[in-house]
């Protein structure tokens, strides 16, 4: 592997000096006053909404001492779940977290109640002695809006001794959250912390400061974090829908106080729906771009409900650099942007230039999405380029994955990515583009260009490797195939060499090149559901023997 530039090695050495000053600094919170304290003469006003699709099949598990998260399940054998040794930091986070609570709640029967409290109640009389996990900033935020929002399944029939336990513990919460926002990750995690605070602020009487404090910090991380055509800083489509499903109830819970919600929180409301809809396929599953998995339909219909605008989306987002191609029953969506800047790209991919394509609601190509978090080798792999739907060269990605830390960023990768677009009278619509992630490494710059006609029922693309590289550096052309999508190889050698794709509908679709076509396995990640095995056309080669490939996708029936 070629040693990093320069200018990438002294970012990446920043980023970390960074993060030792945010553990420092999150360190000394443990312990002090404002920790060990809380108190004072403070009331529950109000509960948030808790958005987040709830299942009541879940809380039976719980009554049987059996708690899944992260993909791992831990038998308690009536023990406290706390008690317990975690199986790994991403299930620590979750049980601290308590945003399984809901699912009790969903059960709506007086054993879940009963759960919940015995549940919280252990949680809260040894909340100072818990695994240093239950004190990361944005595991505290996320229970803090968990308790808040389940106050109800929580408190209900409880004694005066545990109100108040319960009160002080969420008056210690906020203390935290305030004192630990500069400690948090930058990005999605330091938003929810921001936007805790101001819950807690909001849901607690004589805590005023803490509200005003906290809806200060949201504007201002919304300012940072969404970008003006409403994508998220960190080109992530399921950051959007992260942020959404805690901002609405935040503005629910504002309006219930009587207040007017601050022009930031709107305006990020507003334009993010329409980003939600540019990265939806027509069968309700997301585009599977950096770290966003086709799974969680519910929640995006969820949120999209509360979209009052029914703002259509556009066709290019210049600031978010994704396109979105439609024509017939046909979407096409690219990805079409550098990596997002250092801090922020810890979930970000390697895929530029990749597109997935879908047809009358079900999808043909895609990108590979991504694994469960406790999965990091997985995870790592899903972030290359061989995972997504583009071209790679000489087997390496166009963006470099390094670690800083727990967290693993993007980089170095493309510099320049350029696109242009045009339409022809007759619908067709045409995208050229370009990136030169591989231009210091290997001297060629990736050029893609993507033709969708205008009945929809064409894809064609060319892939042109450009530069003064080896003539015999080696290329791969992949094409991710979604898993229901069935494949017929001919067995005639006379006909052109082609691949038919069967979908659950009937239809078929015919997929050349002019380049030598192999049907390799492939693997598509989900955060809900893990991994499945899928298939994958790829279309290998020598930059030499052919400098552009052309490729078609058509519907014969």
């Amino acid at each position: 592997m070629a040693p990093l530039a320069s200018s990438d090695r002294w970012r990446l050495t920043l980023s970390r000096a960074e993060r030792v000053s945010r553990r420092l600094r999150l360190g000394t919170l443990i312990g002090t006053p404002a920790f060990i304290g809380g108190g004072g003469r403070s009331q529950l006003l109000i509960a948030p909404p808790d958005l987040r699709t709830a299942d009541p099949t879940i809380a039976e598990e719980v009554y049987s001492g059996r708690f899944s998260f992260a993909g791992q399940w831990v038998e308690t054998k009536g023990k406290s779940p706390f008690e317990m040794i975690p199986p790994s930091s991403d299930w620590a986070e979750e049980l601290h977290g308590f945003g399984w609570l809901r699912h009790l709640k969903a059960a709506a029967t007086p054993v879940a109640r009963s759960n919940a409290q015995v549940i919280v109640h252990d949680w809260m009389s040894a909340e100072r002695r818990h695994h240093a996990v239950a004190w990361e900033p944005p595991v505290v935020a996320r229970r803090t809006m968990s308790l808040l929002s389940q106050s109800a399944l929580v408190l209900e029939g409880a004694d005066h001794d545990f109100y108040r336990l319960y009160v002080r513990s969420m008056l210690r919460h906020a203390h935290f959250l305030r004192k630990s926002f500069y400690a948090a990750e930058p990005g999605l995690p330091r938003l929810q912390v921001a936007i805790a605070l101001a819950m807690a602020g909001l849901c607690l009487s004589r805590q005023e400061r803490h509200a005003k404090r906290g809806l200060e910090r949201v504007s201002h991380e919304i300012g940072v974090q969404f970008l003006p055509d409403g994508g998220h800083i960190s080109r992530s489509p399921a950051a959007i829908l992260e942020a959404l499903l805690d901002l609405l109830p935040l503005r629910q819970t504002v309006v219930a106080r009587g207040q007017h919600p601050p022009e930031a929180i709107l305006g990020a409301i507003d334009r993010a729906m329409p980003m939600l809809r540019f990265f939806r396929h027509a069968d309700g599953a997301f585009a599977q771009f950096n770290g966003a998995s086709a799974g969680g339909r519910d929640q995006l219909s969820t949120v999209l409900a509360y979209d009052e605008a029914l703002g259509k989306p556009v066709a290019s987002a210049p600031y978010s650099a994704f396109e979105r191609l439609e024509a017939g029953d046909a979407a096409l969506i690219v990805d079409a942007g550098t990596p997002p800047p250092l801090a922020f790209s810890a979930e970000a991919h390697a895929g530029t230039l990749a597109f997935e394509f879908s047809h009358n609601g079900q999808r043909l190509i895609i990108n590979c999405g991504a694994p469960r978090a406790r999965y990091e080798a997985l995870r790592r792999a899903a972030r290359l380029t061989a995972a997504h739907s583009t071209a790679t060269l000489a087997d390496t990605s166009s963006s470099r994955l390094e670690a800083e830390g727990e967290r693993v960023l993007l980089v170095s990768g493309p510099k320049r990515v350029e696109r242009n677009r045009r339409q022809e009278k007759d619908g067709t619509i045409l995208l050229e583009l370009s990136h030169d992630g591989y231009a210091k490494t290997l001297g060629f710059v990736h050029r893609r260009q993507l033709v969708l006609s205008g009945d929809g029922l064409t894809l064609e693309g060319r892939d042109l490797f450009e530069g003064n590289g080896s003539e015999r550096t080696p290329f791969d052309i992949r094409f991710h195939l979604e898993p229901s999508v069935g494949v017929e190889v001919p067995e005639d050698t006379d006909l052109p060499p082609h691949i038919d794709l069967v979908l659950s509908d009937g239809a078929v679709w015919r997929f050349t090149a002019d380049q030598p076509l192999a049907l390799e396995e492939s693997t598509i990640f989900s955060l809900s559901r893990g991994s499945g095995r899928s298939l994958q056309i790829v279309v290998s080669g020598e930059v030499g023997d052919a400098h552009a490939v052309a490729w078609r996708l058509a519907r014969l029936a």
